[in-house]
């Protein structure tokens, strides 16, 4: 923008200055989309799904590094679970990074399979509840031992409608804040076939977080 040369180099810079400002405000607002309570989708080339029962949470998506970046903050939660990942999900090496978090109950690669209908997690942080659940050995992988169980839900919420259906359960829970790990997901799936648990079509795979009990919290986590 040219300025007529009347103008004062202080109100220059000054006019500059806000432009500048409003610039990179512009920037922010379009690198970064909310989600409120539930919703799916796709950002930066990631598969991202939030689901809350009761209560508030907010998902701030971004383009930082490599556009794998979610923030999640909730309040007095019924169940929350909400995350970036793929869709379809399947055998892959997962790479993330939890940067910060709290008033988690576990932070897992978590998925669904179809035909048959199975919810799944690999907990990587805190612990799945699994008093209620049948034990099926454990799992080594990626220098790490994994606790299986299996659990039948009857009549509850699942991605195809209110349904009866396998968890698939693999506890660990000892990862670190601010450091890239790596969950090696054929190694768990492979090893939940040969226990005789089955797996089905692929749907979507998130690094996921999930608070319940009335929970509230933050976390801001990358995958990769």
């Amino acid at each position: 923008m040219r300025f007529v040369t009347l103008v004062s180099t202080r109100f220059q810079l000054a006019a500059l200055a806000i432009l500048a400002a409003a610039a990179c405000m512009a920037v922010t607002a379009n690198a970064q989309t909310e989600v409120y309570n539930n919703g799916t989708g796709t950002n930066n080339g990631y598969f991202y799904s939030l689901y809350t029962s009761s209560g508030t949470a907010t998902m701030t998506l971004t383009d930082d590094y490599g556009g794998g970046n979610y923030s999640i903050s909730w309040s007095n939660v019924g169940d929350m679970v909400g995350g970036k990942g793929w869709n379809p999900g399947g055998s892959r090496s997962v790479g993330y990074n939890v940067g910060a978090a709290n008033g988690y109950n576990n932070i897992s690669v978590y998925g669904w399979t179809t035909n048959p209908l199975v919810e799944y997690y690999i907990c990587e942080f805190g612990s799945l509840y699994t008093g209620n659940a049948t034990y099926k050995g454990s799992v080594s992988s990626d220098g790490h031992t994994y606790n299986t169980y299996e659990h039948e839900q009857v009549n509850q919420p699942s991605i195809i409608g209110t349904a009866t259906f396998e968890q698939y359960l693999d506890n660990w829970g000892g990862s670190s804040i601010g450091s890239n790990h790596y969950v090696t997901t054929g190694n768990h799936f492979s090893a939940w076939s040969n226990k005789g648990m089955p797996m089905g079509t692929f749907n979507y795979m998130i690094l996921g977080t999930e608070s319940y009990n009335n929970g509230s919290g933050y976390v801001n986590a990358t995958v990769w």
